[in-house]
This record gives C-alpha cells, structure tokens and sequence, in this order.
C-alpha cells in the first residue's frame, strides 16, 4: 500500500492517491470481521476498532476517527455527525468521510431494501452541507444485512436513478464500476456538486456476518 508522491498535508482537498488504500483497508478488514449487532451505530463501532487496529499495523499514512460531530462556524449548532473520518493533514475540515446505511433487512413489519434511505439519509448530506462543505469526495458503506450485495447494488442504483435531480447528477449518470479499483463490491456516482462541479461518492457494499450473541 505505498503511496506515490508527496502528501501536501495543507492541501484544500483530500488526497485522491489515498482512496483507494482506505477503501482495500475496509475491504480486507471485513474479511475477519464478525458481529452480534444488528444496528449500524454498534456494527460501525466494533468495525472501528478492526480498521484503527489494522491502520496502525500497515502504518497508514492517514488517521481514522469514529462518530464526529460537526460544528458550525459558531459552534452553536452541529451540522452533522460522520460515521468515520480519515484526515491526512493539518486541516480538520479537509477529510474523506464514510457514511454506514444496512441495506435489505427483515423488520417486523417485513422485508425492507431500504435503499431510499440510502439515498436520502445518507448521500443527500454530501449536497445539503452536512458533511463534506468545500470538498470533493465522500464515501457510502452499505452493511448488506441479508448478505447479498449483487441485489442491494441493483436496489441502490434503482433509488439514485430516482433521485438524479436531487443528488446533481446528469440523466446519463447512475451507480457505476469504481475507476480506483477493482471489486464487485466498490462502486462509484459522479455529481456535479461542490467548488469544481465535480463531487465523487464511493459506494461500498459489504455482506454482514452476523454471528449469534450466547450471552
């Protein structure tokens, strides 16, 4: 995972040769990840605690937060709250953010994609300044509860097909394959959103293993 260039660690944006890193970072922690939760705060907790762990055994050159809150600019009112944050400089506004949504579960009332929610609880905050004011990338991790991510993909693009107009996208734009690397579970949406009309959102699509809790 070597990076290649200099890190301007005052730079406007987040690095672009970094998504990628953490993206295989979330993949390949997955991989030995396991959870009794079944509620995305608490699923998202104890994942943390893998990728911090991993992060600091590959020497990442970026730092990873949980749950944070952001403030306006008089600190009276919080904006939002992100799920996980990677910062690689000395800027606490310039950061590449990770919002976590579980798509298809079974509720009491019976099955839900909840692929809508997807979009609307969680990309529509890229566009309405909740959390990524003046940048140009973010991140969406869709916790696959029913484990099948080919169907919770086809949900999704579904829902942003929908909501195109509202999410700055053109009408030939829709959920595509990543350009940073190669997965059937990383996916990619283009807006024009953002300083330079051009705000990327990386999609990833996790299957949840959920073991049983014998406590």
């Amino acid at each position: 995972m070597a990076v290649n260039g200099n890190l301007n660690r005052w730079a406007r944006n987040f690095p672009a040769s970094l998504v990628p890193q953490i993206i295989q970072l979330v993949l390949d922690s997955w991989n030995n990840f396991k959870t009794s939760q079944t509620h995305e705060v608490p699923i998202t907790q104890e994942f943390f605690v893998i990728l911090d762990r991993n992060h600091e055994f590959l020497k990442l050159p970026f730092l990873i937060d949980l749950e944070i809150i952001l403030p306006n600019s008089d600190g009276m009112k919080q904006l939002g709250r992100l799920d996980l944050r990677f910062i690689q400089g000395f800027r606490r506004k310039v950061y590449f953010s990770i919002e976590c949504k579980r798509l298809r579960i079974n509720l009491p009332k019976g099955f839900n994609a909840l692929s809508k929610e997807y979009v609307i609880e969680g990309m529509y905050r890229y566009f309405n300044g909740q959390y990524a004011q003046e940048l140009d990338k973010g991140g969406m991790l869709g916790y696959v509860m029913d484990g099948n991510c080919n169907e919770a993909i086809k949900d999704v693009q579904k829902a942003i097909e929908k909501q195109r107009l509202d999410l700055y996208m053109q009408d030939n734009e829709t959920l595509k394959d990543s350009t940073c690397i190669i997965s059937r579970q990383v996916k990619e949406t283009l807006h024009k959103y953002g300083p330079n009309e051009k705000f990327t959102i990386y999609h990833l699509f996790l299957p949840m293993n959920v073991t049983l809790n014998t406590n």
